[in-house]
């Protein structure tokens, strides 16, 4: 809480760092209280992680505790979001956007031209995120969801290997840098609002694991921040 009373609205000091095996038990406890609604069993993660390089799944660790996930898949020139999961005492802080923005930088790494998902069409919040990163409505799938037969609304953003799409990703998590910034407060530690874009860093040696894990090399696509790269 606040000195005035209200919540605390910065973001403690998180770590993206890639989802080993061994982690797998403990974001599958986390998995029902993101997905209230038809959440993903422990065997759905395991065999994300049995998939191979073509997965990149990326774990949001504050003070060593998972609160959120997401996971990435590409094949070719396409890539797939398969999830992103933020504890719901985060929600709101920009955690799912980082996410986000990590594993589209990692797709362009992988040579990636553009980039699909498949998302609720009652979950309003994930939509605005998706459409500010460039992701449009381009159909249905009815049922989707199972056991509840929640309809998804399928995205796409493309082209996401242009210069200026990588541009777009830079300014999003400045933005990001620079409400963090605001919400330390005067005097505080916080992350600057010019980090560094992870399209030139090195692809890491990926061997991973949807709405699910990752791979064996460090967690390419987190500049430097709040969010700090670590070794997993």
């Amino acid at each position: 809480m606040t000195s005035g009373g209200g919540p605390d609205q910065r973001l403690p000091a998180v770590t993206l760092v890639p989802l080993r095996w061994w982690q797998l038990a403990e974001a599958a406890d986390l998995e029902p209280d993101v997905f209230d609604v038809d959440p993903w069993t422990p065997e759905m993660f395991w065999s994300e992680l049995a998939a191979g390089p073509s997965r990149y799944y990326l774990a949001a660790l504050v003070a060593g505790r998972i609160v959120g996930y997401a996971g990435l898949a590409v094949t070719d020139d396409e890539a797939y979001i398969q999830t992103v999961g933020v504890h719901p005492d985060l929600r709101g802080r920009g955690l799912g956007a980082r996410l986000m923005i990590a594993l589209l930088r990692e797709a362009r790494r992988r040579g990636a031209r553009s980039c699909g998902l498949e998302v609720r069409t009652d979950n309003h919040a994930a939509r605005a995120l998706y459409a500010r990163l460039g992701f449009v409505d381009i159909g249905m799938r009815r049922g989707y969801y199972q056991p509840s037969g929640g309809d998804a609304y399928v995205m796409r953003a493309r082209p996401i290997d242009s210069a200026g799409y990588g541009v777009q990703l830079d300014a999003a998590w400045a933005a990001l840098d620079e409400r963090d910034a605001a919400a330390a407060g005067p005097g505080q530690a916080h992350p600057p609002a010019n980090a560094p874009s992870s399209d030139s860093a090195p692809a890491p040696d990926s061997t991973a694991a949807s709405d699910g894990t990752a791979g064996a090399g460090g967690a390419a696509g987190v500049p430097a921040s709040t969010f700090t790269e670590g070794a997993g």
